[in-house]
């Protein structure tokens, strides 16, 4: 079990007084993700600098992939070249690349500048690569076995380097071509003689991906083949690195965090939300509710075209929200659950014939449902007075309660009709997006909103005109 972690104030104490060795225990005591979480909260760069100064520096490079952009940078301004260099040698290659995203490019140059040949190489070969693809997340930090070689002899290779790689679990058994021929375990070198071949043990049954596959699509790999690890090919099948589980959870988390901010209609932000400004969230929604705005703009042209025609039977007016919302939530939750079968790879577009059958019976069970308890709901309050209206027949009791079923009936009609649209719509709609290679959350929420409002208010008054003789 972890130790509680200590307070920021303790943490400025022990950097104040320049106590090296209780900052250095810090290291050992907690996880580094949680350190680094207490250090970004320090604003002085000199304490900042004192503790990459004075620390092992395999600590301190693990601790700065954790670091806030800001913190990053100012500490790379601080840097002398020499300890630029030793924070780059103990590194690993994808994390360097990560954090160059984001630098300013007189960083990237300066960082380039100091690097090794090697080092240069490998950085601009995932820079270089699509973000969003397994190239740009993948890491050249792995350990490639030839495939003549004995047990005996990769056994040495780990021990030799293992400690710098992203992995020693699985090695990666290559040609004179680096065309990958198989994955070799830690296990099966463990437990197998010496002299044996490691082409005679390796698995030539493996899962792999190419640098330009989405990151999405690799995620859905690690969970169907329960990977640890995946080797990626480029274009020529040639071996150029591999993608480590703990880089897919950061993918995971990266796209759950764009689908619920698409949902909500605000674009994905670059910085976490204690780091982006009011300024830059605000830029984010604008768009969204300004396009929002617009769609919605379509339900009020039919309102007011109607409106006239409503003032004859008022009562009608007051049930237009509750059809609005009652056709968009179904729609959206449609949307959400095909959305959701589409992140876990259980739905597809040639899936869209089968998901249309299946919602639309699904459909009509919830508008008959809705329709049913909607009629007899609204007859009830309007028959105990709850809803007050002026009757079109003031004279009889029967002929009023001829207009409180006409009008539950025009509103449980109308919401049975809502409802059918909008689960088939809702549903419908992300396939299609996913055909045209969009995102399926963006087709969510506005679309089928707007698309569900028109069609209900005017179903809404075709029934009531109907029924009413309002035109």
């Amino acid at each position: 079990m972890a130790n509680k972690l200590i307070s920021i104030q303790t943490l400025k104490r022990y950097l104040q007084q320049k106590d090296v060795q209780k900052i250095r225990r810090l290291f050992d005591q907690y996880p580094m993700i949680d350190l680094a979480h207490l250090i970004n909260q320090i604003p002085q760069p000199e304490h900042l600098l004192f503790i990459f100064r004075t620390c092992k520096s395999d600590h301190t490079a693990e601790l700065f992939t954790y670091l806030s952009a800001e913190q990053q940078s100012n500490l790379i301004h601080s840097f002398t070249d020499k300890q630029l260099l030793t924070l780059l040698t103990n590194s690993f290659r994808d994390d360097i690349a990560d954090f160059l995203e984001d630098m300013p490019a007189n960083l990237v140059s300066r960082i380039l500048k100091v690097a090794d040949t090697s080092l240069r190489q490998d950085i601009n070969l995932l820079l270089n690569y699509k973000p969003g693809t397994a190239g740009s997340i993948m890491t050249t930090e792995y350990i490639t076995i030839p495939e003549q070689a004995t047990i005996n002899e990769a056994l040495a290779k780990i021990r030799q380097i293992g400690k710098q790689k992203e992995t020693i679990y699985s090695s990666f058994v290559v040609d004179d071509k680096r065309v990958l021929k198989g994955v070799v375990y830690i296990e099966d070198i463990v437990f197998h003689q010496g002299d044996v071949k490691v082409q005679t043990i390796m698995n030539q049954d493996f899962i792999s991906c190419k640098v330009t596959t989405d990151q999405e699509a690799v995620a859905q790999l690690f969970k169907r083949y329960d990977l640890s690890v995946i080797p990626v090919l480029n274009e020529s099948n040639h071996f150029v690195g591999i993608i480590t589980i703990d880089d897919i959870v950061d993918v995971i988390e990266t796209e759950a965090s764009e689908d619920i901010l698409r949902l909500a209609k605000v674009n994905p932000l670059e910085a976490p939300y204690n780091q982006s400004s009011a300024k830059m969230i605000a830029n984010k929604s604008i768009p969204w509710l300004i396009l929002l705005l617009i769609l919605g703009a379509l339900s009020g042209f039919i309102l007011n075209q109607f409106e006239e025609a409503f003032q004859r039977v008022a009562i009608l007016a007051a049930f237009i929200p509750m059809l609005m919302d009652t056709g968009g939530n179904a729609g959206n939750q449609s949307a959400t659950l095909v959305i959701r079968g589409i992140a876990l790879n259980e739905i597809g577009t040639q899936d869209l014939k089968r998901v249309f059958l299946k919602e639309s019976r699904v459909a009509l069970l919830v508008g008959l449902a809705i329709a049913s308890f909607g009629f007899l709901w609204i007859t009830g309050l309007i028959s105990v007075g709850f809803l007050k209206y002026d009757t079109l027949n003031p004279a009889g009791t029967w002929p009023w309660l001829g207009e409180v079923v006409r009008i539950s009936g025009v509103v449980s009609l109308t919401l049975f009709f809502a409802i059918v649209i909008a689960k088939t719509v809702g549903s419908i709609l992300p396939l299609i997006a996913i055909y045209f290679k969009k995102d399926p959350a963006v087709m969510a929420s506005p679309f089928v909103t707007t698309i569900v409002d028109v069609s209900a208010l005017l179903i809404y008054f075709f029934l009531a005109n109907f029924l009413f003789q309002l035109f």
